[in-house]
């Protein structure tokens, strides 16, 4: 083991013990006694151990068990993310936040040590340059490192630094942190005008990559450059109106920064939750501009459209959803492959990670209930069909047959349990059945499952 990586462990362990301990004191304490207003400082744990019990899949591999094939296909694994932090209150109008996380994946087949190149973002047929996105795996990392400066004037705030960045139903903007790093972490200046529950922010930065070996500074190594705006409006009675813009463009990391694109995105989110017991939920963003010189024509489409049974035990609503994006092939003269602008894809198109917002065509119902007081069930039936087939290979071998558009099922169940104020509980099941796909290794498709449970605690 080098000095670096020494030096990295030792630097971990005497931070989470530094947390361990502060997490006895008082929720906050101030800095300077004497002062008649004192500036406090407020400190912050959050530990989440998440197990994973895989069948017939991984990351990276669907089907294939044979000799020298990638990773596992029945890992048993535990995913375990550690952040730990403090919020210093200068004033009452400026924060300063810094929290540090590091993710780890015990048991994991795919991990770093094993596999170093799996997780390379490169050219196709190349050894560099490249950059690293690792979904499990990122040892002492800065998670937030910001300053807030809250109602400077009327209505305004700013935050610069590194920063999640969010809203709505995280499909547009969104942290993705069910995965153990996190897909999307910026650093940015962020301007917000709030006034009641409307607002509107705007947003400038770069995004980071999730490498874990190396320690991300923020505004260095971006994967892309962006810009983001992001509204919400409320009608009475009606619902709520979230017009968005989004912007990406290559970002410093070494292979981002040769790439050639400049993406836009321009759309609406209208929804409700409960309108006369009817729940809608509509989101349509268009995306233009250049990818390596071909003109971009692509859109992506949500509609789910539902009942709230409220005079029925645990009140459930059920709802049935569209997930559309559009696809196309390389050798098209125009992309019309939708790319799912920052968005999170953890809790949409299945929660076994098979699909993402692209090139997609999710035809879904889904089930929720509430059957006690901070408990919350929901379970969904997806079945997953590809716009444009030709070329596509998903997890490396899920390929769909000629002429063929249905790739599988997904039946998916998902409970959370707040414990307390500060233990949560939570538990997943997933089933996938392969459609109209071609043999994996001579042999039919097999089906594959996925089972979770987790509990996080947070100070």
């Amino acid at each position: 083991m080098n000095v670096s990586k020494r030096f990295s462990k030792r630097l971990i362990i005497s931070v989470i013990l530094l947390f361990l301990v502060i997490s006895l004191l008082p929720d906050s304490i101030p800095v300077f006694a004497e002062d008649k207003n004192p500036k406090k400082i407020d400190f912050n744990l959050s530990v989440r151990e998440r197990l994973e019990i895989w069948d017939g899949m991984n990351a990276k591999n669907y089907g294939d068990d044979r000799p020298g094939a990638i990773g596992s296909l029945h890992d048993r694994m535990l995913l375990q993310r550690v952040i730990a932090g403090f919020v210093l209150h200068l004033n009452s109008k400026i924060d300063f936040t810094a929290h540090l996380q590091d993710s780890r994946a015990f048991g994991w087949s795919l991990r770093n040590s094993r596999y170093p190149d799996l997780f390379k973002v490169k050219a196709k047929n190349t050894e560099g340059p490249y950059y690293i996105l690792n979904p499990n795996e990122e040892f002492f990392e800065i998670r937030e490192l910001y300053i807030e400066f809250k109602r400077l004037w009327k209505n305004f705030s700013f935050k610069i630094g590194r920063q999640k960045i969010s809203y709505g139903d995280t499909r547009v903007f969104g942290p993705g942190d069910w995965g153990n790093t996190g897909r999307w972490t910026w650093d940015a200046l962020k301007v917000s005008y709030k006034k009641g529950n409307d607002f509107v922010d705007a947003f400038v930065g770069g995004t980071k990559v999730n490498d874990p070996e190396k320690i991300s500074i923020p505004f260095t190594k971006t994967e892309f450059w962006g810009a983001g705006l992001y509204a919400h409006y409320e009608l009475k009675k009606v619902g709520a109106i979230e017009p968005f813009y989004a912007f990406k463009t290559e970002g410093s990391a070494d292979y981002a920064r040769t790439l050639n694109l400049k993406h836009h995105w321009v759309g609406v989110r209208a929804f409700n939750n409960n309108w006369h017991h009817l729940v809608y939920d509509i989101t349509y963003a268009q995306e233009f501009g250049q990818d390596s010189g071909k003109k971009i024509e692509a859109f992506g489409l949500v509609v789910k459209l539902g009942y709230q049974l409220n005079s029925w035990w645990s009140r459930p609503i059920l709802a049935f959803r569209e997930s559309y994006a559009s696809g196309g092939k390389n050798t098209d003269p125009t992309v019309k492959t939708f790319d799912p602008i920052y968005g999170s894809k953890d809790s949409y198109f299945g929660r076994m990670n098979i699909m993402s917002w692209s090139n997609l065509d999710d035809r879904e119902i889904l089930i929720t209930f509430f059957p006690a007081k901070k408990l919350w069930v929901e379970s969904a039936y997806h079945w997953f069909y590809i716009p444009q087939p030709e070329g596509v290979s998903l997890l490396r071998n899920l390929k769909l047959n000629p002429g063929a558009h249905r790739l599988g099922n997904e039946f998916v169940v998902f409970a959370n349990y707040q414990l307390s104020k500060r233990w949560q509980v939570a538990t997943a099941f997933g089933y996938f059945w392969p459609g109209e796909v071609q043999p994996i290794d001579n042999h039919p498709a097999k089906n594959a499952s996925w089972l979770a449970l987790q509990l996080l605690f947070e100070l």
